[in-house]
């Protein structure tokens, strides 16, 4: 992987990892361009807003499209309303969970997302990954495969 590559995720990690949940602004504030780049910014403002800073409604409000389409078998209907009100309902029987972005990786409008979800203080995490795909600077579809912690660890090697 190029260095430019390996500083763009580590800066990406880093800024959702960190204690200030300010919102990346680069996404919400600049054009976007719909190169790879931007919509990577998006999903991590988005990821951020939501999930880190726990404002799932406002973040769908600012990054999903109308027409958002959600895959996740726990979401009753598939739509963006579901889908933010699917992730009101997590946080507030989970109010203190948290999610980690660990890698991402885009691929033209798909983005890529490797999570880590802590359910609460010294619990083991589960590993998420989230693919995203956005149309005119927008999410307009989101997958997710979500892995509960192993009930053994037999490989030495971490999830994340």
């Amino acid at each position: 992987m190029a260095k430019t590559s390996r500083r763009l995720f580590a800066g990406a990690a880093a800024m959702l990892l960190a204690p200030s949940l300010t919102p990346i602004a680069s996404a919400s504030t600049r054009a976007c361009d719909g190169t790879e780049e931007a919509n990577r910014n998006i999903v991590l403002a988005f990821y951020n807003e939501a999930l880190v800073g726990l404002q799932p409604r406002r973040a769908f409000d600012r990054y999903m499209a109308p027409d958002f389409i959600e895959h996740k078998p726990d979401v009753s209907s598939g739509s963006r309303e579901a889908a933010a009100t699917f992730l009101e309902q997590l946080i507030a029987e989970l109010p203190q969970a948290r999610w980690e972005v660990v890698r991402t990786i885009t691929e033209g409008q798909m983005v890529f997302l490797h999570g880590r979800f802590t359910p609460a203080p010294g619990a083991p995490p589960y590993a998420i990954a989230d693919v995203f795909r956005l149309n005119n600077c927008k999410i307009s579809e989101h997958w997710d495969v979500v892995a509960p912690p192993p009930a053994v660890q037999r490989n030495p090697n971490s999830r994340f």
